[in-house]
């Protein structure tokens, strides 16, 4: 399953989740992206999906964030690890206006100890979208702050893909 990995922000795509990544099957599309400088990541990013034909998003924090707007837009299953949606503002990329949410299934993984993002307001964010998609799971993880560390990153990657295989096939909506 050809996977697009987007890291935070002030972050980089960090070689041992690649490979956590891979272990669970994932062909894996990571790119070091610099936020603060790079203006048009999520036309960049959209453009690399459909190119690349992108089965699976998977982002952290800021790449949550954008990974949830990628996700809605072109109809692929994500994986959002501590989503920043409540901080837009360090972003200088405009998302378009979604007018119909095509995302397949959604699976949300919250640290509640997170001291960049508030997980609660999170929470509620994504709570409020639960009847605009087929399948979403949140999982609110008692140990975990904003920095995900390598054996939950796992546990929670392998959860996904076993929980996407059990689903089944879903309609690809990227065009």
């Amino acid at each position: 399953m050809k996977t697009l990995y987007i890291h935070g922000l002030d972050s980089y795509p960090v070689p041992e989740k690649t490979k956590i990544m891979k272990k669970a099957g994932l062909s894996v599309i990571a790119l070091h992206i610099n936020y603060r400088e790079k203006l048009g990541v999520y036309e960049t990013l959209k453009d690399r999906i459909i190119r690349k034909k992108v089965d699976f998003i998977i982002g952290s924090s800021l790449g949550g964030y954008l990974g949830y707007w990628l996700a809605e837009d072109t109809g692929i299953p994500c994986l959002l690890f501590n989503p920043a949606m409540e901080y837009t503002d360090v972003f200088y990329s405009k998302i378009p206006t979604i007018e119909e949410y095509k995302c397949p299934a959604r699976y949300i993984v919250l640290g509640a100890k997170d001291e960049s993002i508030n997980s609660q307001k999170s929470l509620e964010f994504f709570q409020a979208k639960e009847k605009e998609i087929p399948v979403q799971r949140i999982v609110t993880c008692d140990w975990l702050g904003h920095k995900i560390d390598f054996d939950t990153f796992g546990g929670m990657v392998n959860w996904a893909v076993y929980s996407m295989k059990k689903l089944g096939k879903y309609k690809r909506l990227v065009k």
